[in-house]
């Protein structure tokens, strides 16, 4: 592979160890919920509305179904379809211009059990682009390795063919991670790590053969926690750590959920891990090790609310919860007190971008808001409809661009600064150089 540059030259998570091989320019979002899987992006100055002339499209194509969100580096903007029940396809378009670079399909697809059929059969897992390589978990839970630039194949790892399991009932839903030269992904109703360059399975893990009740639908994260780095999954009814090396499980700690639904990726909050789940409440648990080396799991404070289909984001020791009921929430992490509840729905499924000061909310209906980070009550600044489509894909964010994958399109919005802001602009540069002359 090409040498990879690294994002603020090496990016450190709590001690130090290097999780994610984050790429070099803010102007990219490489895989699932951005840069480090959390929904975060580095503070910028985003403009206070999303609507009017500060907000625009800049262009859009009409494209085949996908649930899957959007990656992005510095010219490309890579996408996925499901053109039908048996091919798959990856795409890039010119980031600037929205020409089409390149296609590559394969031979995917599959229909999901009749009674989940509503919510589509199409193509979940988001790719993960690392370095010039781009990385897609299709329907059937084969991963695919392609060259970014052409979209050739490099390899591919038919999971279940390998495992010996059933393709799995709702279809490949895990955005597979990478640490170091390896690939980690839930697949097989369990987790597999594969060696990124050739494609080689180096190990699986809690493999399973009921593809009904143990087929995932979280992704993998990478979290230190009390100074040892390990794998945290959310099985269908459980909550693991997973060493590296090995595969072995360090820990698990049952997590209840009608049918089994926990599908939110786990949140990391210190040492400790937030997850909220469909039919049950939210929960903060604390996984610790004693001096012999045991693990063991406490509960440290749960919550009437339930999740469903949305992860959080965490900003200064509050977390931003959208839950079943349609409503967002916001916690105090440490005591789990509820601080506000949203007084509208903000739809089935929301997904959420946060720079610290304010937050980007994608409802699947289209709507997309911005709203202030606010522990105290829920301000939304301001709202705009960006499709009427369904949009199930998480938004992607990526300095002053909004990339959007609805049902059946790709489309990239622009955040423009208004003529009062850019005049506002002017005056503080020219006020800033007549300062700086007079200083010197």
């Amino acid at each position: 592979m090409k040498k990879i540059c690294f994002f603020h030259v090496l990016l450190f998570l709590f001690s130090g160890f290097v999780v994610y091989k984050a790429q070099s320019s803010v102007s990219q979002w490489n895989q699932w919920r951005g840069p480090n899987r959390d929904g975060h992006v580095d503070a910028q100055d985003w403009p206070e509305r999303v609507s009017g002339d500060s907000f625009s499209l800049q262009w859009s194509h009409p494209l085949k179904e996908s649930y899957s969100s959007p990656v992005l580096d510095d010219t490309l903007v890579y996408t996925t379809e499901s053109v039908d029940d048996q091919t798959e396809r990856a795409l890039a378009y010119n980031r600037l211009s929205g020409e089409l670079v390149w296609s590559t399909s394969w031979t995917g697809g599959m229909k999901v059990p009749f009674f989940a059929r509503a919510n589509g059969s199409w193509i979940r897992s988001t790719p993960l682009l690392y370095g010039d390589r781009l990385y897609v978990m299709g329907m059937q839970e084969t991963l695919i390795s392609l060259d970014a630039e052409s979209g050739n194949i490099l390899w591919k790892l038919p999971a279940p063919q390998i495992l010996k399991t059933p393709d799995p009932k709702f279809g490949g839903v895990s955005s597979p991670l990478i640490a170091g030269e390896a690939l980690y992904v839930q697949a097989g109703g369990g987790v597999i790590k594969v060696d990124i360059d050739t494609g080689k399975l180096i190990w699986s893990s809690g493999v399973s053969s009921d593809s009904m009740n143990s087929s995932p639908f979280s992704s993998p994260m990478l979290f230190d926690l009390y100074g040892q780095t390990q794998l945290v999954i959310l099985e269908r009814t459980r909550l693991c750590g997973v060493e590296l090396e090995s595969g072995k499980h360090l820990w698990t700690k049952e997590v209840p959920a009608s049918r089994g639904m926990n599908i939110l990726t786990p949140t990391q909050v210190g040492n400790r891990l937030l997850t909220a789940t469909y039919g049950g409440k939210t929960h903060l648990f604390e996984p610790s090790i004693s001096d012999s080396g045991a693990w063991n799991v406490k509960e440290q404070w749960q919550y009437k609310f339930q999740g469903y289909m949305s992860s959080p984001v965490v900003v200064e020791g509050y977390a931003y919860l959208h839950g079943r009921s349609g409503r967002m929430i916001c916690m105090d992490l440490e005591s789990g007190a509820l601080k506000w509840t949203s007084s509208k729905s903000f739809g089935k499924y929301c997904s959420q971008v946060a720079n610290g000061s304010k937050m980007l909310c994608l409802s699947n209906d289209g709507m997309l808001r911005l709203i202030e980070i606010n522990p105290f009550k829920c301000v939304v600044l301001d709202q705009h409809r960006v499709s009427n489509e369904e949009t199930w894909a998480h938004v992607a964010v990526s300095g002053r661009d909004v990339i959007i994958r609805s049902l059946n399109a790709l489309s990239l919005h622009k955040w423009e600064d208004s003529e009062t802001q850019r005049a506002d602009r002017s005056r503080s540069t020219q006020n800033g150089s007549t300062a700086e002359s007079l200083d010197s």
